[in-house]
């Protein structure tokens, strides 16, 4: 019997300007899928238009699969920090987990 990797969670904060659309076009690459394009320019606009408010977006909820954890990615703009967006991929395994600290790292 195989050993099943570990299901994770991983979080970082993306600087919204050409890195978050950079780092979205990686997760779409990397986990073949298509993010909601409304509301990645909702994220752009709201950053622009409220520097006050606490901001969460749903980006993407994966269909849950026979024995699986759906992918669920979150956004997390906290209030008065209109540049930054908290990322927190849900769901992944610990290979996926070490790619994306790895790009986040340099």
């Amino acid at each position: 019997m195989t050993e099943k990797s570990p299901v994770t969670t991983f979080r970082t904060p993306i600087n919204i300007d050409a890195t978050a659309h950079d780092f979205f076009g990686e997760i779409e690459r990397y986990f073949s899928i298509k993010l909601d394009k409304t509301i990645i320019e909702n994220i752009f606009k709201d950053a622009e238009e409220d520097q006050v408010a606490k901001k969460e977006y749903l980006i993407f909820q994966g269909k849950k699969k026979f024995l699986t954890k759906q992918l669920l990615i979150n956004g997390t703009v906290d209030e008065y920090e209109p540049e930054t967006i908290w990322i927190e991929i849900q769901n992944i395994k610990e290979k996926d987990f070490k790619h994306f600290s790895e790009l986040v790292s340099g």
